[in-house]
């Protein structure tokens, strides 16, 4: 059995996958009245929108951290999270290591930290 598959933790990316599903129509609304080409203003219009890797996406990374037997991983863009806890699985079922998170805005490195399960739970 995998990280992924334990109850706690399967449960808490099923939440998270809801709560960015929600948010979808708000993001795609600013993401349709958008210009991208300046990638700070139009990231920051996102602040408060979840970014999440589809669960496709979320099992691919997991299955090709723990296939390389990776035992430090760098993220750039932890956003809300559901990427980080699919490499952290990966990390723990590899015997353990470092994974290192990066986050562009402020808000959601904030709402990081306030997470009460973010170490505990994995």
């Amino acid at each position: 059995m995998s990280t992924l598959t334990q109850p706690a933790l399967s449960m808490l990316i099923d939440r998270l996958f809801a709560e960015a599903d929600a948010a979808e129509k708000a993001r795609s609304a600013v993401t349709r009245a958008s210009d991208r080409s300046d990638y700070r203003r139009y990231y920051g219009l996102l602040k408060d929108q979840p970014l999440p890797v589809t669960r496709a996406t979320g099992k691919l990374l997991y299955m090709l951290a723990q296939s390389v037997r990776a035992r430090t991983i760098v993220e750039f863009g932890t956003s809300f999270g559901i990427s980080t806890l699919h490499l952290a699985a990966a990390l723990r079922d590899n015997g353990g290591g470092q994974l290192i998170g990066s986050e562009f805005e402020p808000s959601k490195t904030a709402r990081a930290r306030a997470k009460p399960w973010r170490r505990t739970l994995i």
